[in-house]
């Protein structure tokens, strides 16, 4: 269930070393890093010589060690691959040239900050904790929607429709339509990852049934949980009730999605707020219980301050990822909210 994690240590008091493990490292590197941090790795650099130039030739690509000081980042959710971009300050014959570290799991390389922060800290912390990742499946008698659960998104991998209606000549049984809905699977499946049957009535349950039969080892100890509606709008309905059995409730997601629900029903009641100088006040003033923030907003002034001024009142942060529907809602409302203890007059 879970999987292996980013792995870090310390240099000195400006440099830690990072070893990435797996494609959630990417997300949470994606949050460390900033424009004016360096970043030595391994890379390839094609070198061209006089004569190469001169010949309007292009060099062979060499294996070399270089630093970079950070420009701008491409991070793509559910990616193998993460650029940074920047200007070389190290490497030989090659300072002041434009170059593009492209780290994906399995890499190692230092980063430098000229000051690290308590959250950067703590962001390196979450990335090294044990991941759960999941495989949800809604089930309806006619579609199967299959779709992948990690540390910071939902992502739909597949979905499947019933031939015909099942009731007349030529439509596909709904027996036949599990067992090809177990076979694909098996193919998208994602090694020790919890298997999570969501939808309303019984059907999950027959669903659970067909793939114990046909695919014991991924479907041994799935969880089944009910949806008052299919689809991925069921799988978003399940997750975001943040009450799923504890097989899978170290889905980080759980969390963000249960607490964006809370804030949408604190805002209903008058107990929750959004906006800058609305939410700044509500902390200020002690009334704030819990303050959600969109994970990017941690990488810019007005969300470090924040985080700053809720430290010193002791009120808890709910970073929210921008990568699922919880995380959507939350960017509509500015990307920053309060849940209050109390009403504001």
């Amino acid at each position: 269930m879970c999987e292996v994690f980013l792995k870090y240590s310390k240099r000195d008091s400006n440099t830690y070393h990072i070893r990435l493990e797996n494609e959630d490292d990417l997300y949470h590197l994606n949050l460390l890093l900033s424009e004016g941090d360096q970043v030595r790795a391994l890379t390839e650099r094609r070198e061209s010589s006089q004569s190469d130039r001169i010949k309007k030739e292009r060099g062979k690509k060499q294996k070399m060690k270089l630093t970079i000081d950070v420009k701008n980042l491409e991070y793509q959710s559910f990616g193998q691959r993460f650029r940074c971009h920047g200007i070389i300050s190290l490497g030989e014959n090659n300072q002041g040239l434009h170059h593009t570290l492209i780290l994906e799991p399995g890499d190692s390389f230092d980063v430098r900050k000229e000051f690290w922060l308590n959250h950067h800290k703590e962001r390196l912390k979450k990335a090294a904790e044990p991941i759960v990742t999941a495989t949800a499946i809604a089930v309806e008698s006619d579609s199967i929607v299959i779709a992948e659960l990690r540390t910071y998104g939902i992502r739909e991998l597949k979905t499947l429709n019933r031939e015909g209606s099942g009731k007349s000549t030529g439509g596909e049984e709904l027996n036949d339509f599990y067992k090809r809905a177990v076979r694909q699977i098996i193919k998208v499946h994602i090694q020790n990852s919890v298997i999570v049957i969501i939808g309303p009535g019984f059907l999950k349950e027959d669903f659970a049934e067909v793939g114990k039969s046909r695919a014991t080892e991924i479907f041994k100890g799935c969880v089944i949980e009910n949806s008052g509606q299919g689809g991925m709008a069921g799988i978003h309905e399940a997750i975001g009730r943040g009450d799923l059995p504890n097989a899978v409730a170290q889905i980080k997601i759980q969390e963000e999605m249960a607490a964006v629900e809370k804030l949408k029903e604190a805002i209903a009641k008058e107990l929750g707020t959004y906006g800058k100088n609305e939410v700044k006040n509500a902390v200020e003033s002690g009334a704030a219980d819990s303050v959600l923030l969109i994970s990017e907003k941690t990488k810019e002034k007005e969300g470090l301050e924040l985080l700053e001024m809720a430290q010193k009142n002791r009120t808890k942060v709910i970073e929210v990822s921008s990568h699922h529907h919880g995380g959507e809602m939350l960017i509509g409302l500015g990307g920053i909210a309060v849940i209050l203890r109390y009403k504001l007059t």
